[in-house]
């Protein structure tokens, strides 16, 4: 075969080739050596599947021992895309006043050619469309506040009239994301498995679904909502009617979701990211300390994920890639969430954010990839390989970032600003902030986040205040999820209870049961009246 056709077969430069054998490439100081291929994002072997050909790179084998990568340039050479030329105004939607002094940042003149501060509504986007006439639209820096609201421009043909283009993410794509039914199919085609569910747009249709799942608890997730509002986990069907009803308030399309209960499952999600020449690359995994039950806003998380083998961290990521390519998502990131049955190790797919989420942040600041940076310049047809990192400066970003170190974020809570709150944690989001740190191990990084909330702890440990429980409060405590339960699982350690029982209390993974009570163990002989 001759130089140039191994070139094109590779998608690579035929400079690279030069004179050398079709498995040789020159090096810089003239010779031929063997050339090895790497595959973008992903090890050609992973899975026992071939690479797809378009993300296959010749890379020179260095002449010693230690591997020094390429010039960033020898990758820039995507599929067939490339930076688009057509669009010259794109307007962001914005999630809505969700912090205070927003404003400050917004109107730097760095920031953005103009801002519009103002409700997120169709009438008042279609003024500033009338007004500066952009090409397209990026919905998915919003959150879910600004993919409703680009649903609604679509369905109300306002974008249309304008000739106006949704980047980022396509009115399909958000769709079969946020419609619980079409999520389900989608799921189903693929061969992945979704929770016993069913939907439901009235209080006689979720009746009759929750008559055939049968048992409490049930689930109730509203379609098109952010942070879980309206929805929550019915135990009986007092609880169950007022929950529906919450839901089919709280949801844009009046359609809630209702599914059986996976209560004590281990949850986990993948930020995930793909380009419009298909390249897939998983930024990292987050797993939830609390099992499922509790909003991933309200649990306590960690990145990466510390309790899967390789072999299921493989199975995960590979659902994860296959979601988002049924999905539609053409380019941008995504959040997929998963649950593990700790039993036998089935695995359910619970949702799917087409968007820069919350946890899209926490995997930011974790791993130094900027999601929401690339996540814009794959919208406007750039691909993964055609960026470069911003932290080695020499490889693209189709490589998966690789961390030696534990992220932990705890959620900060204020129930004392609203008397009438019960303080328990559903699937509905009732945190007000949270903090994050960044340590070599899982008892560092959770020391050094407790005391970053500001509540008064100098680490794992019981507040000054603090009241101590009878068993029978104990046990409660454990059982049912509050923003206190780590301070309750503190005490019942000092009170002597097994890892055995604390397990059976909280269906919390016994890895982290043996994390807490290594800190506990060391902060023994400091304290008094301590169990070891």
């Amino acid at each position: 075969m001759a130089a140039k056709e191994i070139a094109s077969e590779l998608g690579s430069r035929p400079a690279l080739i030069g004179r050398c054998l079709p498995r040789q490439t020159p090096v810089p100081s003239g010779r031929c050596v063997p050339r090895r291929t790497v595959c973008a994002g992903r090890s050609t072997n992973a899975g026992g599947r071939d690479p797809p050909s378009h993300i296959v790179r010749a890379v020179a084998a260095p002449e010693k021992t230690t591997i020094t990568p390429p010039p960033f340039e020898a990758w820039n050479t995507g599929k067939d895309v490339a930076k688009r030329t057509d669009i010259k105004t794109i307007m962001i939607l914005g999630a809505g006043p969700i912090v205070i002094g927003q404003a400050t940042i917004m109107t730097d003149p760095g920031t953005a050619d103009r801002t519009y501060i103002g409700p997120m509504t169709p009438e008042l986007v279609e003024q500033i469309l009338d007004k500066e006439r952009p090409e397209a639209i990026l919905p998915t820096m919003g959150g879910q506040t600004a993919l409703n609201l680009a649903k609604a421009l679509a369905e109300q043909g306002i974008l249309e009239k304008y000739n106006v283009e949704l980047i980022g993410a396509k009115l399909p794509s958000i769709d079969k994301a946020e419609d619980r039914e079409l999520f389900k199919q989608a799921m189903k085609k693929i061969g992945l498995k979704t929770p016993p569910s069913g939907t439901a747009e009235t209080m006689e249709e979720a009746m009759q679904i929750a008559d055939e799942i049968g048992n409490y608890p049930l689930i109730i997730r509203p379609a098109f909502t952010l942070g879980g509002s309206g929805g929550g986990i019915a135990y009986n069907v007092e609880e169950f009617n007022q929950i529906v009803e919450s839901g089919l308030q709280a949801s844009v399309t009046t359609q809630v979701l209702i599914e059986k209960s996976l209560l004590g499952w281990k949850e986990y999600e993948l930020e995930v990211m793909r380009d419009l020449a298909d390249n897939v690359v998983i930024i990292c995994s987050i797993e939830n300390v609390d099992p499922m039950g509790v909003h991933t806003g309200d649990s306590i998380t960690i990145a990466p994920a510390q309790t899967l083998t390789d072999k299921e961290y493989q199975r995960l990521r590979d659902a994860s890639v296959a979601i988002i390519r049924e999905m539609g998502v053409e380019c941008g990131g995504s959040n997929v969430q998963m649950a593990v049955n700790p039993a036998d190790g089935e695995l359910m797919i619970i949702e799917m954010n087409p968007r820069v989420s919350r946890s899209s942040a926490l995997a930011s600041k974790a791993t130094g990839f900027p999601i929401a940076k690339i996540a814009a310049k794959l919208a406007v047809g750039l691909s993964l390989d055609q960026i470069a990192n911003d932290i080695t400066l020499k490889t693209p970003a189709s490589f998966e970032p690789s961390i030696d170190y534990i992220v932990t974020k705890i959620p900060r809570f204020a129930f004392e600003k609203f008397p009438g709150a019960k303080a328990e944690l559903t699937t509905q989001m009732k945190s007000v902030g949270e903090a994050m740190a960044i340590g070599r191990t899982f008892q560092e990084s959770f020391q050094k986040a407790l005391r970053s909330l500001e509540t008064g702890l100098d680490g794992w440990s019981l507040p000054k205040n603090w009241k101590r429980m009878t068993r029978q409060q104990l046990e409660y405590g454990l059982r049912v999820p509050n923003p206190e339960r780590m301070v309750v699982l503190k005490q019942a350690m000092e009170d002597g209870l097994t890892q055995e029982e604390l397990f059976e209390f909280t269906n919390i993974d016994p890895w982290f049961l043996s994390q807490f009570a290594g800190l506990h163990q060391a902060r023994c002989p400091l304290t008094l009246g301590c169990h070891t």
